[in-house]
C-alpha cells in the first residue's frame, strides 16, 4: 500500500488534491488541523493497482537523494536501511515526501495536542533544557487561554527555582516548589482539581539506576506522565541508550530540543527507534517562539534542508495523531 501525505489550507482542498493524485479509490488513514494557521495534514494511502495510470513516477532518484542525507546526519545504518526499505513500498518521488512517509511508518510522532489534560513531569540529563520546556509549554496554555500550573524538584541546583519563577514571574503564574516527594505529592493535592501541572526536575545521570528510580517514584507520587526532554546533536549511539534507559522507567515521548543549534539529527532518529514518540520540536530558545508539535513532514523539512541554513521559522505540521496527557 502507498501511503502520501497531503497539506493544504482547507481539508476541501486538501481532499480535491488526493483525488487528483491518488484517486477515487484513496483512503484517508489519518488527518489534522495545524492550530497556528489552520491547515490541515492528511495521511493518504492507496494499493497500487488502484491508482490512476501515469501517477506513479520512478521513486530512486528521491529515496538516492534521502539515503544521502540519512548518512550526512549520521543515522544509524540499520534505520537508514528500514527507512529506505519503506520508502520503495511507499511509492512516489519527492524526496520530502517519501522521507515523511517513511518517518510516520517506522517511527512514533505523538503530540501533546491542543490543551494538557493531566500532569507532566519532565526529566532527562542536565542541560537539556527540561525548564525552558515548562516554560515554553506554561506560555502556549495562557497563550490559548487556558492554565498550567508549574511545579519544580529542581531545588539543589544552584539558581534552578530561580530561573523558573523568572517565567512565572512573567506569566503571572505561581511556582510551587517541592523538595521531597511528600511535598511534591501535596502539591499535586492542590492542584489536582483544578489544573494540569507542569513539574520541572533535576537534572538525572540516565545511567544511575538509583537516579532513575526516583524519577519513577516522582511521577507515581504526582499521577504524571514522564516525558523526556533531550538535546538534538548527540551521538547516535549515546542517544539511543539514554532514551532507552529512560524508556526503562515508563518515558514514552520525547522533546526535543536545541535543533537550531544542531546540524546532525542522527541521534534524534536513533532515540525514536528506542523506541519512543517525538511529541513536541524546539526550534529557538526563545519563551515566545513556544515549541512545535512534532510531525514527519516537518522532520523531514529539518532533514533535507541545507544544514548551514538555520532552522528559525521553519514551517511547521502536526503529526497524524495526538495522544493527549
Amino acid at each position: 500500500m502507498r501511503l502520501k501525505t497531503f497539506t493544504a489550507p482547507s481539508m476541501a482542498e486538501a481532499m480535491d488534491a488526493i483525488r487528483d493524485e491518488l484517486g477515487d479509490l484513496a483512503i484517508i488513514v489519518s488527518e489534522q488541523t495545524i492550530p497556528k494557521t489552520g491547515q490541515v495534514w492528511v495521511t493518504a494511502a492507496i494499493n497500487p493497482e488502484d491508482e490512476p495510470q501515469g501517477s506513479l513516477q520512478s521513486p530512486a532518484d528521491g529515496i538516492d537523494a534521502v539515503r544521502r542525507a540519512l548518512n550526512s546526519h549520521g543515522v544509524p545504518l540499520g534505520l537508514t536501511d528500514r527507512l529506505t526499505d519503506a520508502m520503495h513500498d511507499g511509492g512516489g518521488s519527492d524526496p520530502e515526501q517519501l522521507l515523511a512517509g517513511a518517518l510516520s511508518s517506522q517511527l512514533g510522532f505523538a503530540p501533546i495536542g491542543e490543551g494538557l489534560r493531566r500532569a507532566v513531569i519532565l526529566t532527562g540529563p542536565p542541560g537539556g533544557g527540561k525548564t525552558i520546556v515548562a516554560a515554553k509549554l506554561a506560555a502556549r496554555e495562557r497563550l490559548a487561554g487556558r492554565t498550567a500550573s508549574l511545579a519544580t524538584t529542581d531545588t539543589k541546583r544552584a539558581g534552578g527555582v530561580a530561573q523558573l519563577s523568572v517565567f512565572t514571574d512573567i506569566l503571572k503564574s505561581k511556582l510551587d516548589v517541592a523538595d521531597s516527594r511528600s511535598a511534591l505529592a501535596m502539591v499535586m493535592k492542590g492542584n489536582a482539581k483544578s489544573r494540569p501541572t507542569l513539574i520541572d526536575t533535576q537534572g538525572v545521570n540516565p545511567f544511575d539506576p538509583a537516579a532513575l528510580g526516583e524519577v519513577a517514584r516522582l511521577a507515581e507520587v504526582a499521577d504524571a506522565k514522564p516525558v523526556l526532554v533531550l538535546a538534538a546533536g548527540g551521538d547516535a549511539q549515546e542517544t539511543a541508550e539514554i532514551s532507552a534507559a529512560f524508556a526503562g522507567i515508563g518515558v514514552k515521548r520525547i522533546i526535543t530540543t536545541r535543533i537550531d543549534c544542531a546540524r546532525r539529527m542522527g541521534g534524534l532518529l536513533a532515540a525514536a527507534a528506542a523506541p519512543l514518540a517525538f511529541a513536541e520540536f524546539s526550534l529557538t530558545p526563545t519563551i515566545g517562539d513556544g515549541l512545535e508539535p512534532a510531525a514527519p513532514v516537518l522532520l523531514a523539512k529539518l532533514m533535507l534542508k541545507d544544514p548551514g541554513r538555520p532552522t528559525h521559522n521553519t514551517a511547521a505540521t502536526v503529526a497524524p495523531k495526538k495522544v493527549a496527557l
